[in-house]
């Protein structure tokens, strides 16, 4: 805990209500456990060589004297502690051999009395922090009566012996006889007699009734040092929950120790290291170990509660571990009823640390945004899972196929397309299927230029099917190539993903999954491998808020700014209160264009040729003609590009004719309402993002704030005055000040609640912290649901009778090849180097290949046996 947390003025009062003032019959001051606790953490983080009580305004008083409880300027308020800290002056310490001069709290004694067992703990720990040695509980003894502790035994780290190695007796030693120990190095226990021992005589009273100072070892003569001890390797509460709201961030643990330390004023300065910070993510981690699924589950239960519209659902395998999960909101629901006629779909891993492959449906909204239309895990990518996964779908979205679907090269997907899509069209994504064939065209085509280029040419710029196979039997009897098996393997599928056979199918800006992959990439940046599924929809969600907040964006663009108009066109005026921006701009690059081409009319105004200039600026046109149809009666125009059949925005070709014609307005028909601006009333199809945030943070958020900027104050205030006496002496005056200020503070606030809520009795066992730890939480009722959509009403799978208990899934092995598991050097991350001919010494062949390899012995006979028959 640092400085500023005493400061916080939204931190609740840890009072122990009237027992704070006195205990055991002393007028003594009580000492709040945590602001002793945070002093301490102050007095590391400047390794100041004044006085910590001098900084508190705490007197020094020797046992058996008392001090008046109502002189509470300076003291803190401690969580049970009644006896008072004592200084040590710096005359007395020994500064030599790097001994820093640092106060110390008063050496304990018996008859000091505690409201706590923990509070007894943390001054003890204090103590031995403060002399050189770290402690443990050696045993503890607990009631029969009342099964609560009533005694605690704190020792020297070094008390006892350490437990005998296993020597094997039975023969030599062997390999596999040898223990291997995770670490080298071990702390060696002399059966030290220091030790403090505190019983419980009362209710909240707890005596110390022996204690041992003297030790048998040497003891950490520097400060500084002694926070690497086992028993001073903690992390203050406050910090913990902000290194959770870390870890939520998906910050590494790297990053997150480096934004403490900034925190603390530097590395050298903060209590902990990396590595607590690591061991504490770890923990939280395993928090959901072995009810990962029941607490996603749980809290898909929440959402749907309070979203009537969102539907998830899964299955179960025999053990009743989740097989595949599937879920979607309300607002992808409602998106998916205007943005349905195109998705993406693609499958990624690396998201979750059961390595099951994460499955979303990504769509494009009336902004041009990537957006997401529901998502699903798998635990394989095997045909049954997705006909699973795209039932539920299109469950979801109330049995609608969508209007066209691209995907990658996956077989599995395919048939399950084929099965449950019906009425959709199906492409795969051009760009893996180029990319696979440039792997086995590629030694083929290194060094055809020409060869390339047609093929190319022949991929991406053709216009109908029947050009595209022109094109293509063209090439092959221009290189003789028309026997070439990987030629006719990319011609057998040449219909389910070269462009030419989906210019009249509406897929909007798009040829390949680079939707689903940068969305899957953006993934990655939020969630981590080693994450649970929980952590996972978490993340989502806010990936999620994102996509809200940009669809905000840019609709508070087209609504509150202006265009730069490039013409004087009305049809340019008219697509500006009509199209989004986004849409807008791209309408106004196509208006653009047409100014390089003129118009040819091949019979009258039905059909006209757009001819250009020279060479269109867009490298898709080119130097090409394009041939417009028009029928100005009945106001319908086509253009053999088809653009608008693909993105659903007229081309430059149909923009020219229009302007040839003095056609002013576009006419209504080529305004698609999904790259409408204006709201739907109507149908009430149009989607609104949910609320991400209120006008003011939480509370949660506040309380990390104020703690970030007030660590950020202090440090930057108390930095410049360690080193000045007067500077220092200023500090710690307003800092006393401020301590007894905030201390009548909290206990006014405290006086003003009621009587059960000030002695503490709410919802705490009698026991005290150290008991109440081992209580061990009861396990809540839970009921296994399939399917879940109280929107429709339907009645869960499985929840008649039965109530599995639902498990995690197992991990999934992860598809191609394994990862080796031999630790490579820094050599051999580099290529190797090529291996020289054996008969020429030439690196650029083999030796299979040389020119200069001797033939075979075979066919040496055979060639001397035709020598001399002929």
């Amino acid at each position: 805990m640092t400085l500023a947390v005493l400061f916080d003025l939204n931190s609740e009062p840890q009072d122990e209500g009237d027992e704070s003032a006195l205990a055991g019959g002393h007028d003594q001051t009580v000492l709040h456990q945590s602001a002793a606790t945070s002093l301490q953490s102050a007095a590391t983080s400047v390794q100041s060589r004044g006085d910590v009580s001098d900084m508190c305004g705490l007197s020094a008083e020797p046992p058996g004297q008392h001090q008046s409880a109502g002189n509470m300027l300076g003291q803190a308020d401690s969580g049970g502690l009644t006896i008072p800290t004592a200084e040590t002056s710096l005359a007395e310490l020994d500064v030599e051999e790097g001994v820093e001069a640092i106060s110390t709290p008063q050496e304990p004694f018996v008859g000091m009395t505690f409201a706590k067992p923990d509070a007894a703990k943390d001054y003890y720990n204090s103590y031995a922090r403060h002399t050189g040695f770290s402690i443990r509980i050696d045993t503890s003894r607990e009631s029969k009566r009342t099964e609560e502790k009533t005694k605690y035994i704190f020792v020297c780290q070094r008390a006892g012996v350490n437990k005998k190695e296993k020597v094997a007796t039975d023969g030599p030693i062997t390999e596999k006889k040898i223990v291997k120990q995770r670490r080298r190095d071990y702390v060696e226990r002399t059966r030290c007699p220091a030790r403090m021992i505190v019983r419980k005589t009362s209710h909240a009273h707890w005596e110390v009734v022996h204690f041992e100072k003297e030790h048998n070892h040497d003891r950490v003569k520097k400060f500084s040092l002694t926070k690497y001890m086992n028993s001073h390797q903690n992390i203050p509460p406050e910090e913990k929950e902000f290194i959770r709201f870390l870890h939520g961030c998906n910050i590494t643990s790297t990053r997150a120790f480096q934004i403490m330390a900034d925190l603390y004023g530097g590395i050298d300065n903060c209590p902990y290291t990396e590595g607590d910070v690591k061991n504490l993510r770890v923990e939280y981690r395993a928090e959901y170990k072995c009810k990962d699924m029941k607490v996603t589950l749980d809290y898909f239960g929440e959402l749907q509660k309070e979203d009537p519209d969102f539907y998830y659902s899964y299955t179960l395998d025999e053990e009743d571990r989740v097989e595949n999960l599937f879920w979607v909101d309300s607002a992808a629901r409602k998106s998916y009823e205007l943005y349905g006629d195109c998705i993406s779909f693609d499958a990624t891993y690396l998201t979750n640390t059961y390595n099951m492959s994460f499955a979303p449906f990504i769509g494009i909204d009336r902004n041009g945004i990537t957006i997401q239309l529901g998502c699903g895990f798998l635990r394989n990518e095997k045909t049954e899972s997705y006909v699973w996964l795209f039932t539920e779908f299109k469950k979801a979205m109330g049995d609608k196929d969508p209007l066209n679907i691209i995907t990658d090269q996956d077989l599995a997907m395919k048939a399950a397309i084929a099965i449950v899509f019906t009425t959709s069209v199906h492409r795969n994504c051009r760009w893996h299927i180029m990319e696979n064939a440039r792997k086995m065209l590629g030694p083929f085509l290194n060094g055809k230029e020409a060869l390339s280029e047609d093929f190319n040419n022949c991929v991406s710029f053709s216009f109908s099917p029947a050009e595209f196979e022109s094109k293509w039997q063209a090439m092959l009897d221009k290189y003789e190539i028309n026997g070439d098996d990987r030629f006719e393997h990319l011609y057998r599928m040449r219909a389910s993903w070269v462009p030419a056979y989906f210019v009249q199918r509406f897929f909007p800006f798009l040829q390949t999954t680079a939707r689903s992959e940068g969305f899957n990439a953006v993934l990655k940046r939020y969630v981590n491998p080693k994450n649970s599924i929980y952590n996972f929809v978490q993340q989502y969600k806010k990936i999620q808020q994102r996509i809200f907040i940009k669809q905000d964006l840019q609709e508070a663009v087209t609504v509150s700014k202006v265009p730069h108009y490039l013409t004087g066109h009305p049809m340019e005026r008219q697509m500006k209160e009509v199209y989004t921006r986004k849409l807008f701009n791209v309408f106004q690059y196509e208006l653009q264009l047409s100014s390089s081409y003129y118009v040819v009319r091949v019979d009258g105004d039905n059909l006209l040729d757009v001819v250009p200039y020279k060479n269109c600026p867009e490298e898709l046109y080119g130097p090409r003609t394009f041939r417009v149809t028009a029928s100005t009666l009945d106001g319908v125009y086509s253009c053999t590009c088809c653009k608008f059949e693909r993105d659903g925005v007229l081309c430059c070709h149909i923009l020219k004719v229009f302007d040839t014609l003095a056609v002013r307005e576009v006419p209504e028909r080529y305004i698609l309402p999904r790259w409408s601006a204006q709201i739907l009333d109507d149908d009430g199809i149009e989607v609104l993002g949910e609320s991400l945030q209120a006008s003011e943070l939480s509370s949660h958020g506040k309380h990390i704030v104020r703690y970030s900027r007030l660590c950020t104050k202090f440090n930057n205030i108390i930095r410049p005055s360690i080193g000045d006496d007067e500077g220092y002496s200023i500090v710690s005056k307003h800092v006393a000040a401020m301590q007894a200020e905030l201390l009548e503070m909290r206990k006014r606030k405290a006086s003003s609640l009621p009587s059960g809520m000030q002695s503490g009795e709410v919802g705490q066992s009698s026991g005290g912290g150290a008991a109440s730890k081992n209580k061990k939480p009861r396990k809540k009722a839970s009921m296994a649901v399939l399917q879940c959509d109280t929107a429709e009403g339907s009645v869960p799978k499985g929840s008649e009778g039965s109530n599995p208990e639902i498990r995690d899934p197992p991990i999934t092995k992860r598809q191609g090849r394994p990862r080796e598991k031999r630790y490579k050097t820094g050599l051999d991350l580099l290529p190797p180097k090529p291996k020289p001919c054996k008969y020429c010494l030439s690196t650029e062949h083999t030796t299979s290949k040389c020119q200069a390899k001797p033939p075979r012995k075979r066919i040496q006979q055979l060639a001397d046996v035709a020598t001399k028959l002929g």
